[in-house]
């Protein structure tokens, strides 16, 4: 989301305010006496979207720290952030450090005492953004403070990244950048509406026994790649993986339409369907039949839906009773079969219809408890649930 440079900043400021904005980073701007001016458009959503006014944008740098936007409350401002950057405002502060004191609460006071001014042309650390109302964890920003060929500061940038090593940075950013944003759009968890898909290979004990180690699990990579590529690309958001299974979400909000959410989610599953086939036509060592993913696919009208994140993953995750009966439809489809409900395919209009190639008029369906009369999960959590197979 970019964001206008405004027209007070002058003319070598507001070029690289630009010139950040079209990096996509976050980051701000300070003016030579420590005011903050400008603050990017990748900084505000990480931010939430807050005004201007709420970010301190035309106060000083430290006084804008206190606002909610930023830290939330002054306990937060931590002493190594004080400790790092106070001492470089301190010069070119109007009023220096006494000026400083009479921005912060009596509590944080102590923190300014005995603090000189430091005249370092950049500097780099970890602000701590855990908790509300951001909760993104810690974040390295690099700050540098320009000067002209008189020495005179021509005021001050601070870039914000991961707080990642390079080489661990390169292994996140093989994740494709679209679906991260539809991921982004879920952090605050709520209830949405979506068609859900999930996959699972078929007898796949058998089959990791006939492969080599090394083979199966070239086998399942590659599989498990196609599968999240045919969801990404359908403007899926990629869910759990369990396994040798996958799941998908195609949210209403995302597609435009609850009809366009249906026909994404029956398009990803046809395309999971023709990869898994050309698939094991590659493998030398399978025969017709080996490799056969089984899909469900059903309607989440009533979804709660939100990330989950932690030290050890980053997906999204959706609850509800249509959760449990998608995974059933998937249970119950057998030898590659795609299981679709009815509540999913009459969400369908004509145009979607027809470029799924799914007639909603001329469908039949069958109860599951039916297709799958000897398992007692599926008939008791969705065995009335209509379906049809693709």
């Amino acid at each position: 989301m970019g964001v206008t440079i405004p027209r007070s900043l002058d003319g070598l400021l507001a070029a690289t305010a630009q010139r950040i904005e079209e990096t996509g980073w976050a980051a701000e701007l300070c003016d030579c006496d420590w005011n903050l001016l400008w603050v990017s458009g990748q900084m505000r959503t990480i931010l939430g979207h807050p005004t201007d006014e709420e970010l301190g944008i035309g106060r000083h740098m430290l006084e804008s720290r206190l606002s909610r936007a930023w830290l939330g409350s002054p306990d937060r401002v931590t002493k190594q952030w004080i400790k790092d950057n106070v001492p470089l405002m301190i010069e070119h502060t109007p009023g220096g450090l006494a000026a400083m004191r009479e921005m912060i609460g009596d509590e944080l006071k102590p923190l300014l005492d005995g603090l000189k001014p430091s005249r370092v042309p950049a500097w780099t650390s970890v602000v701590d953004f855990t908790g509300e109302p951001i909760g993104i964890g810690p974040v390295r920003y690099f700050g540098v403070r320009p000067r002209d060929s008189d020495g005179n500061p021509m005021g001050a940038i601070y870039l914000y990244g991961s707080s990642l090593p390079a080489s661990l940075l390169t292994l996140v950013a093989r994740g494709d950048p679209q679906m991260f944003e539809r991921m982004a759009r879920l952090v605050e968890p709520g209830r949405r509406s979506a068609a859900i898909l999930f996959a699972d290979l078929q007898a796949s004990g058998p089959l990791s026994r006939r492969l080599s180690s090394a083979a199966y699990f070239t086998l399942i990579r590659d599989l498990t790649t196609e599968m999240d590529k045919a969801i990404i690309e359908e403007c899926g958001i990629v869910g759990k993986h369990a396994g040798d299974g996958v799941t998908g979400f195609f949210l209403e909000d995302d597609a435009g339409s609850a009809s366009s959410a249906a026909a994404k989610c029956i398009a990803a599953a046809l395309r999971v369907r023709a990869a898994t086939s050309e698939l094991a036509d590659s493998i030398p060592a399978l025969e017709p039949g080996d490799l056969r993913i089984n899909i469900g696919l059903h309607w989440g009208g009533t979804l709660y839906m939100g990330q989950v994140v932690t030290g050890g993953r980053l997906e999204v995750t959706a609850l509800g009773d249509e959760v449990n009966e998608a995974a059933r439809v998937q249970q119950a489809a057998r030898d590659g079969a795609v299981l679709v409900s009815k509540s999913l395919i009459e969400h369908l209009d004509d145009h979607d219809a027809r470029a799924t190639g799914v007639d909603p008029h001329s469908v039949t369906y069958r109860a599951l408890a039916d297709l799958a009369p000897g398992s007692e999960k599926i008939v008791r959590d969705a065995g009335t649930l209509a379906v049809t197979a693709l």
